[in-house]
């Protein structure tokens, strides 16, 4: 979709990979070969976003997580607000940002303050809000709750 979906490698030996993205052969082979990837964490459910996720886990033995087991995706750990992963030189930090979809997740780098933000902040395009699923009011609020965030990302 647009120009593709952002996957992201956090780690530099056990590895958290952010969106696998969509199903394909290429694009997985990538995830799989960067070595010891523990972790697979998907900001949400998307086609673009998460199908990924089932080869590259079956590829590397790493657990899949995100906020539901929804649109095929299942997941070996649900991720509530507030919830960490800890690598052995980093801290992932879920943040629930529902709006654009509601199982949506940002996930922070603690020890940078960086926010990987999945569809929640996209760069050169508006985030597309659907409703059932998508909900304005609540992506409003998932912007100003980020935008206030303590320490500023």
């Amino acid at each position: 979709t647009g120009p593709g979906t952002n996957s992201y490698v956090v780690g530099a030996s056990d590895l958290a990979v952010i969106d696998p993205g969509p199903d394909l052969e290429a694009h997985q082979a990538v995830l799989a070969g960067l070595g010891s990837v523990r972790w697979i964490l998907c900001t949400h459910t998307h086609p673009d976003h998460s199908p990924g996720a089932a080869r590259l886990a079956a590829a590397t033995g790493a657990d899949v997580l995100a906020f539901d087991d929804r649109d095929g995706l299942v997941c070996t750990r649900h991720l509530a607000d507030g919830d960490t992963i800890a690598g052995p030189d980093f801290t992932l930090r879920a943040i629930h940002t529902p709006g654009h979809a509601s199982n949506h997740l940002c996930f922070l780098v603690e020890e940078d303050g960086v926010l990987i933000a999945g569809d929640h902040v996209m760069g050169g395009s508006t985030v597309v809000i659907t409703p059932p699923d998508g909900d304005m009011n609540d992506y409003l609020a998932s912007v100003e709750r980020l935008r206030t965030w303590d320490p500023p990302l």
